[in-house]
């Protein structure tokens, strides 16, 4: 099972069951007083007065990078990021409208106008804290190998392996190195780059290499494709947030999608929908390794 830490900034548990929902919405009221007043004082931009107004939040949500959101067999859209937008607004009172956003689209979008927030697997990165503004992380990702399912068990299995990488990416100085500290003195020559994604998948199941490098939300939708045939191994190193993106400058709206996110990892429908994408026993097993803090009263 996922480990699921919450920061102990504010306690959460007083005398049972009750004591967590009098608490939970002791937290939810401060967060609409924290908006209204923030309202009053004219801190609020035009997304959060919108979206109050119109009881409708427009969220650009991925629906072609499986398992955050995709089309199923059946033609329905469904993913990780799918049910955490429709559980957010559950919990803002809000009428959710979807809007299809991939990796290309959804900054214009949001930039635009388009939609109020957008969920496709996004990187707190500083170049686009320069654009947008961002929510807490709901999903901390970082550097793994793929490999075919029974073969290895950890990473340092890949010494002496071929493993691949895309070509000039930080992926290939990561495997280079993870070779080099495992003893490999052929490292350099068993890393074999490819230019692009689909070269590199295409080779690890064709058995031309042990292993792929690359970041784990990558591999994932990779490894969707036949999750029987592969596994996820995670290398060690620093991990990457993954937010929502928002408009910048609109203090209460981020404050009430922080304030959200918050109060669902505090009552447990977060950690429920994680571990129905990504717990033990799913195609897609990918332990939580960040910690979502609930800020104090």
């Amino acid at each position: 099972m996922a480990s699921f830490r919450v920061s102990t900034s504010v306690r959460l548990f007083v005398g049972g069951v009750g004591g967590i929902r009098l608490k939970l919405a002791i937290v939810q009221a401060v967060a609409v007083a924290v908006v209204i007043a923030a309202t009053a004082e004219g801190h609020c931009g035009e997304v959060f007065d919108r979206v109050t107004k119109s009881g409708t939040v427009r969220m650009g949500v991925t629906y072609n990078r499986a398992p955050h959101g995709f089309f199923n067999s059946e033609g329905k859209w469904v993913g990780f990021e799918v049910d955490l937008a429709e559980e957010m607004a559950r919990h803002m009172n809000l009428k959710l409208e979807m809007v299809k956003v991939n990796d290309k689209t959804w900054s214009s979008m949001l930039s635009r106008g388009l939609i109020d927030g957008a969920m496709c697997r996004i990187r707190h990165t500083r170049s686009l804290e320069s654009q947008f503004d961002f929510s807490v992380p709901y999903f901390f990702d970082s550097l793994h190998v793929m490999v075919l399912k029974g073969r290895f068990t950890k990473a340092s299995d890949l010494t002496g392996q071929k493993v691949t990488a895309v070509q000039g990416t930080l992926a290939e100085k990561r495997a280079m190195k993870l070779l080099r500290d495992a003893g490999d003195k052929m490292a350099e020559k068993n890393v074999i780059s490819y230019p692009d994604r689909p070269s590199c998948f295409l080779a690890l199941g064709r058995e031309k290499v042990a292993g792929w490098i690359d970041s784990g939300i990558i591999l994932l939708e990779y490894a969707s494709r036949d999750p029987k045939k592969f596994q996820l191994i995670r290398l060690p190193g620093g991990v990457e947030s993954v937010a929502v993106a928002l408009p910048q400058n609109d203090s209460g709206w981020r404050d009430l999608v922080n304030f959200t996110i918050q109060d669902m990892a505090g009552d447990g429908s977060f950690k429920k929908i994680y571990e129905k994408w990504f717990g033990q026993e799913t195609p897609h097993a990918f332990p939580f390794s960040g910690a979502i803090g609930i800020w104090p009263e």
